[in-house]
């Protein structure tokens, strides 16, 4: 190790000192700044295919061809934006001005997606597409950005893992404020979430679904509800956004040696490194499991469990547990090492996922008690990925010199969007199977029961698969604090040897200027220069 850091010595720079390190209302702040796009991310998870089906009655496999053009968009623009975003260099800062930017035209795009257009199908479907690509898109910069600023705030991985705490949890906030709004702004125009149905008296009928009258009004005035829910998000969104801009200062990344490396070579850099690939296999786990129960959710509720009036609030329950949860497994997580943890975590959601097949319904008590026992577990699901990140990116710069986090958290948030796709297929296949019938109050007992194997079969297997990937993982906690050491020590020796080149330009400086003043001296006396020297 002592080696190694030797050798790196002189191509890494230090860009600021230990006394340069974010306060902790900086980072909060910093943390605030993921509800602009995480508030948005997951209404979209848990209300769009909801809203498309119920609705904008859009049909299952016509969902299909919305979900996954947008994902796979998502997918392709991620190099790209990593490119550009690497390549950005203004007076602004590298990442600021993404995030201002993709904030300010995202927002207008997210609220035209919760108008239902009065077209003819062909139109309705074409228009969502665009719709969904485009904010899809601009959401991918903004998190990118977002997500990469937290390596540039501080060079020490205690404040970065605190930041991405703070990250982690207000994104949670930002779920449990957009299911709240959602839901509770759509059910007070008139009762219910869907377009069609109105599920206030909470009567099932003889197939498990509810049964009730259907109005133009009725729809006219939950598209409404909709669209004001849309303005407050974008409006919360522009606010969150505000606040990281303008009390968080992006630092020069520290420890980065600024020779550009083609992507080609970067990205085989990374598929050859066994601590990146299997953070890149775990993330494909946790975001399958997060992803498929987040766009099946209100779904299941309604049509599995048969409780159309409560979906608000069961949705509210398990991201209300979600936010208790993180601060749990950041505490442990410090105390114990993160592998243990999490491979106990899995080992305690499996059975508790595998129990949504079984619940029955209508039964809104026992569904609450298990959401939110469920939550606390699935909270971890969030974080890890990250945290484990931040380890990664350690051990790259000290074996290459180089940083490399926005192409990180880029193979991650590509990791997101094709897991987000999966889901989408899964879901629409789901409701496909089951014979959904687009516009009808009453649905056949086959579609619950396709979205109640949804919900759970995948996400077990993506589990079980974790487990795999992390046996195989190779960062411990012993591995990390020696690599922590080794940047401390280039860290320390390289403030060092800029403290001593600024005191060799001040130590000549004062003697140019010694001289200069005796000079004067000298030729105001008239006094000849008689060999004097300083």
């Amino acid at each position: 190790m002592r080696d190694l850091t030797a050798h790196l010595m002189p191509k890494m720079a230090t860009t600021a000192g230990r006394t340069d390190r974010p306060s902790t209302l900086e980072k909060v702040c910093y943390g605030i700044g993921a509800l602009s796009y995480m508030t948005t991310l997951h209404v979209l998870n848990f209300y769009l295919n909801y809203f498309l089906v119920t609705v904008a009655q859009v049909p299952p496999l016509d969902l299909l061809l919305v979900g996954v053009l947008g994902r796979v968009a998502e997918i392709f623009s991620y190099p790209v934006l990593t490119s550009l975003i690497t390549r950005t260099d203004t007076r602004w800062g590298q990442l600021k001005p993404w995030i201002l930017g993709c904030t300010l035209v995202m927002v207008p795009f997210y609220m035209l997606e919760w108008y239902v257009p009065d077209v003819a199908p062909g139109g309705k479907i074409a228009y969502f597409v665009a719709l969904y690509i485009t904010e899809s898109v601009l959401n991918s910069g903004v998190t990118l950005a977002h997500r990469t600023l937290v390596m540039h705030i501080s060079d020490d991985s205690s404040d970065r893992e605190s930041a991405i705490a703070f990250r982690s949890a207000c994104g949670l906030i930002g779920m449990v404020v957009g299911v709240a709004v959602e839901g509770q702004i759509v059910v007070a125009f008139d009762g219910s979430l869907s377009g069609t149905c109105n599920h206030s008296n909470g009567s099932v009928n003889r197939t498990g679904s509810n049964v009730t009258s259907t109005s133009p009004l009725q729809t006219g005035r939950q598209e409404v509800g909709y669209l004001v829910a849309a303005g407050i998000i974008c409006l919360l969104a522009l606010i969150f956004a505000t606040i990281t801009l303008t009390t968080v200062r992006e630092r020069t990344a520290f420890l980065q040696k600024k020779t550009a490396e083609p992507l080609r070579r970067s990205l085989k850099r990374l598929m050859t490194h066994k601590p990146s690939v299997c953070t890149f296999l775990l993330s494909l786990c946790f975001f399958l499991a997060t992803h498929t129960f987040q766009q099946s959710l209100a779904l299941y509720v309604q049509y599995s469990l048969g409780l159309g009036g409560q979906v608000q609030n069961c949705l509210l329950a398990l991201v209300g547990s979600c936010l208790i949860g993180i601060p749990v497994f950041m505490v442990l997580m410090t105390k114990f090492d993160k592998k243990p943890i999490s491979i106990g975590n899995i080992l305690v959601l499996i059975p508790i996922v595998l129990g949504l097949l079984f619940v029955p319904g209508p039964n809104l008590v026992f569904a609450l008690l298990l959401l939110a026992v469920f939550g606390m577990t699935y909270s971890l699901l969030f974080i890890l990925p990250w945290m484990m990140l931040s380890d990664v990116s350690d051990i790259l710069k000290l074996q290459t010199g180089r940083s490399y986090d926005t192409l990180l958290h880029g193979v991650l948030s590509t990791a997101q969007r094709i897991t987000g796709a999966i889901a989408f297929g899964a879901i629409s296949a789901a409701l496909e199977i089951g014979g959904y019938e687009s516009g009808d109050c009453a649905q056949p007992e086959s579609v619950g029961r396709a979205i109640r194997w949804n919900v759970t079969i995948l996400p077990i297997t993506s589990l079980v698969l974790s487990l795999m990937v992390l046996w195989q993982y190779p960062i411990t906690e012993e591995m990390r604090q020696r690599t922590k050491e080794a940047l401390e020590q280039i860290r320390t020796t390289g403030e060092e040897r800029l403290r001593q080149e600024r005191k060799k330009k001040s130590d000549d400086n004062t003697a140019d200027e010694v001289s200069e003043d005796v000079r004067r001296k000298q030729n105001r006396d008239g006094v000849e220069n008689v060999g004097f020297s300083v």
